[in-house]
């Protein structure tokens, strides 16, 4: 079991583990990983190891190690660890307890573990594990160890930091000290560069009466350096061992491109002044700073019969905050965030489609850097474009540090042909625009990208003189399963509205803003690319719904075997993957029959939802989502939010149910990579986007909610135009409240326009 409903105060905050976890630790390890935006802790045991099981992962600290071709976040030393032995014999859950839980408290951030073992020579040892990375201070992670024994015992501890972690070959040690209590070791990474300095400082206890432990410095390699110490322990006694660490590197923000020392000296002002401290002030400054930024402001709560609908949706919140770096607009968020080494830590699509919705509508602050950082690797785009044969900005399929441009490993076409991506940004500029109202943002960063996108697609598309229209050929669109295809339907959907977004806002600057123009048009030749846009928007190929209403997907999809009529039943492609997969090749592979990797054509509906009628779109969802495999993340939550608009609750909701369980489900192999950082921020939009219908319909704010049979109310905060709104479904009644009350909002609910600047409440 991997979640738990909890009780009292904790009711529906906790995610628990009860059993050990013999054969797939890297599943809690992911699901209960601690962060902040800045590093991610994951959480593996501090009293064993097991492969690849320990790593901290600190945002934005790319490294090429030799022999690969794709830079990643490498993975920092390890202050988590702590060998205990007792008589002689080693403490860990493995090889049998007597009762075993660990769990992670979303409210809090603090994850807590605890077993008791009976030894070899019949002693019987309880022991508790906590651990917390700070919301309140990014550099600072704690942990706390109390050790019970039921008979007089004694008691070794071996705990520092290790360096021999998995991976360690993208460092080179600068060196390894011991000062007074504080252990440091410094290093730097190979081929970017970054330095990095480490420090812990262990202090024992004993029934809270702190120890003189004299404990010895050991150094092994110049990679690790640990305290060990030994305690006679009286039966009944609590001896603890509190931890505080720090990091930091020459990447971070206020130190970028330090040296060794002035990196050192920060951090050994900051642990100076963290020691003095206990693991309890440190939780609970954590603990607070998640209730003021967080819980107070974006908790979505859910009266549900299923009790995991209100964890998960916590679930997701929870992990799009520890995993987003919006603290620094260098910075994006991985598409495992900091809870592993999947996707080497590369930023995707994701951001923009299914995360970014997130922060746009609960923290539009946090929501500009992440754009921002578009901005900040612009210059990467513009060369990735120049060097692929095109004008204006390429965005690159995997993106990494700023300037690092195309960072997918060069054997895969995605990162070659998968062209969407580049649309995806504007996209995301546009909804932050549309939501925000930010103009500041749009005059510094919003314009360019929008022009310098549409400034690729232009040069992108290919004329076919015979039809008289643009296409665009040998792309890979959402579905990943069909390569090299002939217009993706997403794909030449949103190239025209690149497009169309950079002439709207080109001509309006002309009108409204002559200096903003005037600079753009210096800087990106913006006269005449608008020209160049309004002769190729129009006649730009748009695959229509046929004769059956279906849309489809590239100008071959339709044409390919259909495999469901071979399933016994016509059931589904996803009800048996497996079956699907062994079907699809018996018949000539995934490029020749109509399985789909995704949601494609029914992302393209979910966003353009006014291009489509009621009845197209649901032609078209029971097709595509019948012959799709959900063979991606991605998927279930884009489905289940389009089925929620079309009024298919049912379908909606089961599919909400499989997407809520990516992570937190039972299948233990799902996230030993870490966890599926766009599925995470799709939850949150089948919750407030479909089920709430809050939604950005073309520059309106459209409420039309959708409840499954299964809830009995819903509410949420959103921020529309700086005015913070909550939002509250049940079956009988939708209530608006504005909170800031600086000026009315204007709220479309079935096709009637209304005004909030009090309480709004319609009947359903």
């Amino acid at each position: 079991m991997v979640y738990d409903s909890g009780s009292g105060e904790y009711k529906n905050w906790i995610v628990k583990e009860e059993c050990v976890p013999e054969e797939h630790p890297e599943k809690t390890e992911s699901i209960m990983c601690l962060g902040n935006g800045y590093m991610g802790q994951r959480a593996a045991h501090e009293d064993y190891y097991h492969e690849k099981s320990r790593f901290n992962l600190v945002a934005g600290t790319f490294d090429l190690m030799e022999g690969d071709e794709a830079t990643e976040l490498p993975n920092n030393a390890d202050v988590t660890n702590c060998e205990i032995t007792v008589d002689g014999e080693r403490l860990t859950p493995e090889g049998g307890c007597e009762s075993y839980e660990k769990t992670l408290n979303l409210k809090t951030g603090l994850l807590r573990r605890v077993f008791t073992k009976t030894m070899k020579n019949g002693k019987r040892v309880s022991a508790e594990f906590l651990r917390v990375v700070s919301l309140a201070d990014r550099h600072l992670m704690a942990s706390k160890i109390n050790i019970v024994c039921d008979a007089d015992c004694e008691i070794a501890l071996k705990s520092g930091i290790d360096g021999n972690v998995w991976h360690k070959e993208h460092f080179e040690p600068m060196g390894i000290s011991a000062v007074s209590d504080v252990l440091n070791i410094t290093t730097r990474t190979k081929q970017s560069g970054i330095l990095f300095s480490t420090m812990t400082c262990n202090k024992f206890s004993l029934d809270g009466v702190a120890l003189d432990a004299s404990p010895s410095v050991v150094s092994e390699d110049d990679m690790t350096i640990m305290n060990e110490a030994s305690f006679a322990l009286k039966a009944g006694m609590t001896l603890t061992l509190t931890k505080i660490s720090n990091v930091f590197t020459s990447r971070d923000r206020e130190r970028d491109g330090c040296d060794m020392a002035s990196l050192k000296s920060a951090a050994a002002e900051h642990m100076k002044r963290a020691k003095a401290l206990t693991f309890e002030e440190i939780a609970k400054a954590s603990a607070d700073e998640w209730e003021r930024r967080i819980w107070s402001e974006r908790d979505v709560k859910i009266e549900s019969e299923n009790e995991i609908d209100q964890l998960a949706i916590r679930f997701a919140i929870y992990h799009l905050t520890v995993m987003a770096p919006v603290f620094d607009n260098r910075m994006n968020i991985g598409a495992k965030g900091l809870s592993g080494p999947g996707y080497k830590g590369h930023t995707f699509w994701d951001t923009e489609i299914f995360m970014l919705p997130y922060f746009i509508f609960t923290a539009p602050d946090e929501a500009r850097s992440l754009i921002e950082y578009r901005y900040n690797s612009l210059d990467a785009a513009r060369r990735h474009a120049k060097e692929r044969g095109f004008d204006g900005a390429m965005y690159p399929w995997e993106a990494a540090w700023i300037t690092d441009g195309e960072t997918t490993p060069p054997q895969y076409l995605t990162g070659q042909i998968e062209y969407h991506i580049t649309a995806d940004v504007a996209v995301g500029v546009y909804s932050y625009f549309v939501v925000t109202g930010d103009e500041d943002f749009m005059k510094k960063y919003g314009y360019e990208i929008l022009i310098e996108t549409a400034k690729f697609w232009a040069s992108r598309l290919e004329y076919v003189a015979e039809r008289d229209r643009y296409e665009i050929t040998n792309v890979i669109g959402p579905d990943e399963y069909k390569e090299e295809v002939d217009n993706n339907a997403y794909t030449n959907y949103l190239a025209q509205y690149n497009l169309q977004l950079a002439i709207r806002y080109a001509k309006r600057l002309e009108k409204e803003d002559a200096e903003t123009y005037a600079r753009l048009d210096e800087k990106c030749g913006l006269s005449d690319a608008v020209r160049d846009f309004e002769s190729k928007v129009d006649k730009i190929y748009l695959p229509r719904e046929n004769e059956d209403g279906l849309v489809p997907q590239d100008d071959t999809y339709l044409t390919l075997k259909d495999i469901i009529p071979l399933k016994p039943g016509g059931r589904t492609l996803s009800e048996d993957p497996r079956e699907s997969h062994n079907i699809c090749w018996e018949n000539g592979g995934l490029p020749k029959v109509m399985m789909s990797k995704q949601a494609d054509v029914m992302l393209l509906m979910y966003l353009f939802e006014d291009h489509f009628t009621a009845d197209v779109k649901k032609k078209n969802f029971y097709f595509y989502e019948k012959r799709c495999v959900h063979d991606s993340s991605l998927s279930l939550s884009t489905y289940s939010a389009l089925a929620a608009d079309l009024g298919e609750l049912k379908t909606a909701y089961r599919l909400y149910g499989r997407a809520e369980r990516i992570d937190l489900g039972p299948v233990m192999w799902s996230s030993h990579e870490g966890i599926h950082s766009a599925s995470l921020g799709g939850i949150w939009q089948c919750v407030v986007f479909g089920f709430m219908g809050v939604r950005r319909y073309g520059e309106e704010l459209r409420i039309e909610p959708h409840l499954p049979d299964e809830w009995r109310s819903a509410s949420a905060n959103i921020i529309w135009r700086g005015e913070r709104l909550e939002i509250t479904v049940t079956k009988e009644k939708l209530t608006v409240k504005n909170l800031t009350g600086g000026k009315a909002v204007s709220v479309l609910h079935k096709g009637r326009r209304h005004e909030v600047d009090g309480v709004l409440e319609i009947a359903l």
